[in-house]
């Protein structure tokens, strides 16, 4: 790894740290880069957050059943949707562009009525780590999963080095680090969770 030592490639790392970051939206999906908020339901499409990567849940507010995630809508869910709390409530959900579209859309007043009062959706979506452009930046994906970027941004060294045997050591180093930060959900389903013993008969 003696290209790591050499001074002309100062200039070339911000480069590396954007495509590893490139990467991280792509492939990561850590419990560190979950962002949440409510969001009222008060048109049929409302945009994206800017930082947004894809849907970690959308769940109703009032009950937190979650929404179904719809490609093509074609009616409400047979039995009725999965809250009973509000009337002909949205159901469901789908992508559209830059604007989460929610279905069947509100019925909004017109003219607007004060007391009306919109659904709310409680939403937590995957948002894109804020970039790293100067030495002091940092984000919560550097402070939680430090290991992501410095094997991504090695990885990208050995190729700028032509260092086959580093690049391959580094690219499965990365892949290793991406894959153990996404298991976070599947693991968090069984966290203390109590310890069944099944006595087998022989």
């Amino acid at each position: 790894m003696g290209w790591l030592k050499r001074r002309d490639i100062t200039d070339r790392i911000p480069s590396w740290v954007m495509q590893v970051e490139t990467d991280i939206a792509e492939l990561l999906r850590a419990r560190c880069m979950v962002s949440r908020a409510t969001q009222a339901i008060d048109a049929s499409f409302i945009s994206l957050p800017s930082d947004f990567i894809a849907f970690e849940a959308v769940r109703f507010a009032c009950c937190g059943n979650l929404l179904s995630l719809e490609d093509h809508w074609t009616g409400p869910p047979a039995g009725g949707p999965s809250c009973a709390c509000a009337p002909q409530p949205s159901c469901a959900y789908r992508l559209v562009g830059d604007c989460i579209e929610f279905l069947p859309h509100p019925s909004i007043p017109d003219p607007p009525d004060p007391s009306w009062q919109p659904q709310q959706v409680e939403v937590a979506w995957y948002a894109r780590p804020v970039p790293l452009k100067n030495p002091g930046d940092t984000n919560k994906v550097l402070e939680n999963l430090y290991s992501v970027y410095l094997f991504g941004v090695t990885r990208y060294g050995a190729m700028y080095g032509l260092d086959d045997d580093r690049e391959t050591q580094m690219t499965t180093r990365f892949v290793e680090a991406v894959t153990a930060a996404n298991r976070w959900k599947e693991e968090s389903q069984y966290s203390g969770a109590p310890l069944r013993a099944v006595v087998r008969s022989f």
